[in-house]
């Protein structure tokens, strides 16, 4: 009632995207999103209104369909740079996105639009800027739309951008670049920083048992 709260909206439309919600509001949500999107419905005198739109609206059957809908009329470079964004995980360093995608321009522009559209937010972390997918499912989608090929590639890249732009501090990515390096198919960087990563977990366990209780 609150998402679709918009005027002239069709009863049996309503009642069409709650039954194939199946009581998911996150596919609601998605949905109401994607019709704005669309042109469906538009703001006029401050409220949301139905476009002549609704006559021919398609209603997808799952969230991923929605989903895929939305990025798929992303411009280009923007759907370029998100599907990057998804290989680097559910949230992803700014420094980290910039280095994987240097050939894509005017990246600032794009993540304030994807922003905009709610498919990723910002926050802060480590000092760091840092961006985070809305909902996991956004970044299962769009590293899913990836062809294999184009995912080893870019886990490579991604693990090569963490160790030039975080070489002062590696040791706190040996996890990350352990599963980026595998992913990538270089079993030997793999192996080399899972080793690592557990050095560290056995250095930070002797830390924490040398503090008396």
């Amino acid at each position: 009632e609150n998402l679709l709260n918009i005027k002239g909206f069709p009863v049996h439309i309503r009642q069409l995207i709650a039954q194939k919600a199946e009581g998911n509001p996150f596919f609601i949500e998605e949905v109401a999103r994607s019709f704005i999107d669309e042109g469906v419905v538009e703001m006029k005198d401050g409220q949301f209104q139905v476009t002549e739109r609704i006559n021919s609206v398609i209603i997808p059957e799952t969230v991923h369909e929605i989903l895929m809908a939305r990025i798929d009329k992303l411009e280009e470079n923007t759907k370029s740079l998100l599907k990057i964004a998804s290989v680097i995980g559910r949230n992803f360093f700014y420094k980290i996105l910039v280095k994987v995608a240097e050939t894509i321009e005017e990246i600032d522009d794009k993540l304030e639009f994807l922003k905009e559209v709610q498919l990723i937010k910002e926050r802060k972390r480590l000092d760091e800027r840092e961006y985070l997918f809305q909902h996991a499912l956004i970044q299962e989608v769009a590293y899913e739309s990836l062809l294999m090929k184009k995912r080893k590639e870019l886990h490579l890249k991604v693990a090569e951008a963490i160790e030039s732009v975080f070489s002062d501090r590696l040791h706190e990515f040996f996890g990350m670049l352990a599963v980026h390096y595998s992913n990538g198919e270089n079993l030997e960087k793999a192996e080399e920083y899972l080793v690592k990563a557990g050095q560290e977990a056995l250095k930070a366990a002797a830390s924490r048992a040398a503090i008396p209780s």
